[in-house]
């Protein structure tokens, strides 16, 4: 029992001090991250904006049409990217390199040049989120500060855990524990109180929030995750750079309306966009027919077309990864929940606005506890 007591007291005290050290960019990794639950959904409403009417006895442009006006505007990047949205009278997003524009779908006209104020604070909120809003050289220092504060919140998770068991493993402690009070003697009790019931029932997510956050951060991570399906770390992939495009024969809305006819045969027929990208690789065309505004992987897939023959060359599907590859995939999206959809999406942000309230009252309470132990 005595060492039982001796090491509780050292798990508090670790986490007393390690949550106040670190708390601030605990809090700022939090807060960003409910900033960020639902940044696809407002940069496509944002798009909508550009919406236009569509006109009678007229055709969209086609995806030659784009690409053409994309290499006038920038003729030295042929790494282009196309996007069609599956609805009437939307405007056609589409990028040279880094610069991007809202395309009107049938005169060409250029609605926006630039991704749009909207996608703006999101970059920024994900520069702070990620980088500490560190640029160049010190953004390196940015990510490991933040890698090594999600390693603190992950022990401040588990040792809180451990904290909150009662001295008593009795079920009358245990619902002193699970559930509020209908009075308290105080702020100070208040806010112990609301830190440890708020605190226990966010474990299993913010636990999934944070782990799946390591991947992120550190090479180890993601070679302990490969590693336990037996398999390496895939390197990155190295490639001649694609200095043009003059080589491509087929015609890109050609390969458009196949991959079309793709998804419609593959109950696909409902995807609400379809991206293409060109330049990346020499005589390859890739389309990703996705059915999410989220990047779903079990709703999207892959198609690679040969630029000079207009053959299918690969169809890529999550189940067509490797099982480290499909693992690190559900992981991505089991950080931002977006693996579960908008209601994923909503229980990850919901529970980052709440990691925020109890770094606070953390903060509250271990700022309390250290001035009475003086």
């Amino acid at each position: 029992m005595a060492i039982a007591k001796t090491v509780k007291r050292w798990v508090f005290w670790t986490h007393l001090i390690l949550g106040l050290v670190a708390g601030i960019f605990i809090f700022l990794m939090s807060l960003t991250g409910f900033l960020l639950t639902y940044e696809r959904q407002f940069i496509e409403l944002d798009e909508m904006r550009y919406r236009v009417d569509v006109p009678q006895n007229q055709q969209r442009l086609s995806t030659d049409d784009i690409v053409d006006k994309l290499q006038a505007l920038h003729p030295e990047t042929p790494h282009i990217y196309v996007r069609w949205v599956n609805r009437d009278g939307a405007a056609v997003p589409a990028w040279a390199g880094r610069d991007s524009y809202l395309f009107h779908p049938y005169t060409g006209e250029i609605l926006r040049e630039g991704e749009g104020n909207v996608a703006l604070v999101f970059h920024w909120l994900t520069n702070l989120h990620r980088y500490l809003l560190l640029e160049g050289e010190l953004k390196g220092i940015g990510k490991t500060v933040n890698g090594y504060a999600n390693l603190v919140f992950i022990f401040l998770i588990v040792s809180g855990a451990y904290l909150w068991l009662p001295n008593k493993l009795r079920l009358a402690s245990f619902k002193q524990h699970l559930w509020f009070r209908h009075h308290y003697t105080n702020r100070h009790h208040r806010r112990r109180q609301w830190h440890l019931v708020l605190g226990v029932w966010s474990i299993p997510v913010l636990f999934i929030i944070a782990i799946t956050a390591t991947l992120f951060h550190f090479s180890w991570a993601n070679t302990a995750l490969y590693g336990f399906f037996g398999e390496q770390v895939p390197p990155r992939e190295q490639h001649e750079e694609v200095t043009s495009l003059s080589l491509d024969v087929v015609d890109y809305e050609t390969l458009f309306l196949a991959a079309q006819n793709h998804a419609n045969s593959n109950d696909y027929d409902d995807w609400y966009s379809m991206w293409m990208e060109i330049g990346e690789h020499e005589y390859e065309a890739r389309f990703f027919i996705d059915k999410s505004i989220g990047h779903r992987q079990s709703m999207s897939y892959s198609l690679y077309f040969d630029t000079r023959s207009g053959e299918v060359t690969k169809v890529l599907r999550k189940e067509d990864w490797s099982r480290g590859g499909q693992a690190w995939g559900t992981a991505r999206f089991l950080h931002t929940g977006e693996h579960f959809g908008f209601i994923g999406q909503t229980i990850a942000g919901l529970f980052s606005l709440l990691a925020c309230y109890l770094v606070y009252t953390g903060f509250m309470l271990g700022v309390k506890r250290l001035k009475a132990s003086k």
